[in-house]
């Protein structure tokens, strides 16, 4: 060996620098294709020289992890991880998150590192407790039977003020009702009615039970009756139902849990309603909820009752029957929440410019008069 100089080795006519070079080349391109091409099937758990590809997906009420950048002393800058998968759904109140990892730090050779891949995005926060209140119980009340011995009810007398409407006004009754399994009789379970006895046709508005199953009965007293409706749910268990019963000009309707069951014209040629209110004879113009004036006394419980100068459609039903109300919406003429905790009044939430009027708590036997419980109906705030 000749000290001195330089040993210079050839491999096929090519130099050993030379040689270096393209070997040193090629590994970085190797390294770089890597760090794209070859990403790991768990991004955020095993990174490449290069970024990785990006944050994990995330789970159920988890949000996604970020990806991780390239190493800050490769000689190839690594390519930017991809974005992590959308965040899996929040949890009960808590909100998902995540940013991802800052990208790697430049090359020594090679191009500046990659930038890290962004973290999944935040899950959404899960949706609060449901707190409807309390309700009307009237389980005084036997049920069973049309002349009831306790006659549990509430009473609003509107005397000749317009809120209650009546005539052949348009109008919306609607309400929850707590339906015990032995209340699925005809004529001996009254939900509310307003109006009259006589001069018939038409002279009343109130909605009752059917003598056929799981079927109710909207009336006027005379010729818009509709009898034995079936309401489209089992009587096999006690049950939250919501009732409503409107006026249109046309037709008596009847929707039940939003769904419109019934559309009843006038027999015998009779085309409007006279729904009879406060006279100078009778100055009272009593709504009587849970009865019928002098029998049929409903013994469950009824919540979120409403009465609308409007004849309100099932879109319009179904949209506001699961939320309590502001009192001021166009149209609302009456409303009771029966959110008091004790006593023998009810407050009408109604706001101005309609006029509000509070009811009364009656029974024939103190012992069994209506009182305030936990609502269970499915109503969210």
């Amino acid at each position: 060996m000749t000290t001195g100089k330089t040993r210079d080795f050839h491999f096929y006519g090519i130099s050993y620098g030379t040689r270096r070079a393209i070997v040193a080349t090629a590994l970085g391109g190797f390294a770089a294709f890597a760090a794209v091409g070859c990403a790991s099937d768990d991004p955020a758990a095993k990174p490449s020289s290069g970024g990785s590809s990006g944050g994990g997906a995330g789970g159920a009420n988890t949000a996604g992890a970020g990806g991780l950048g390239g190493s800050p002393t490769t000689t190839t800058g690594g390519a930017g991880g991809l974005g992590g998968a959308s965040g899996g759904s929040g949890g009960a109140g808590t909100a998902g998150g995540g940013a991802g990892t800052a990208g790697g730090g430049a090359g020594t050779a090679g191009g500046a590192g990659g930038a890290g891949g962004a973290g999944g995005a935040g899950g959404a926060g899960g949706a609060g407790p449901c707190t409807p209140g309390n309700a009307l119980s009237l389980s005084g009340n036997v049920g069973l039977k049309e002349m009831d011995a306790a006659q549990a009810r509430a009473e609003v007398d509107f005397g000749a003020d317009p809120e209650l409407p009546v005539g052949n006004a348009k109008r919306t009754v609607e309400f929850w009702a707590y339906v015990p399994i032995d209340n699925w009789v005809g004529g001996t379970n009254t939900m509310f009615f307003y109006g009259t006895e006589q001069p018939r046709p038409a002279c009343g508005f109130g909605l009752d039970f059917g003598s056929k199953g799981a079927t109710l009965d909207p009336f006027t007293n005379g010729d818009f009756d509709a009898d034995d409706i079936d309401v489209g749910v089992l009587n096999d268990k006690p049950q939250w139902i919501h009732m409503a019963m409107t006026w249109d000009g046309t037709a008596v309707r009847l929707f039940v849990n939003g769904v419109e069951k019934n559309a009843k014209t006038g027999d015998n040629g009779t085309t409007m309603l006279n729904t009879i209110g406060a006279t100078p004879v009778k100055p009272v113009n009593l709504l009587v909820i849970g009865a019928y004036p002098t029998h049929g006394y409903f013994s469950g419980a009824i919540d979120e009752f409403r009465v609308w100068n409007v004849a309100r459609t099932a879109a319009e039903i179904t949209a506001t029957m699961n939320k309590p109300l502001v009192g001021n919406e166009l149209g609302l003429t009456a409303y009771y929440k029966f959110d008091e905790m004790s006593g023998t009044t009810i407050a009408d939430s109604v706001a101005a410019p309609a006029k509000a009027h509070g009811g009364t708590l009656k029974s024939a036997d103190a012992a069994k008069i209506p009182t305030f419980i936990p609502s269970t109906a499915p109503i969210c705030p």
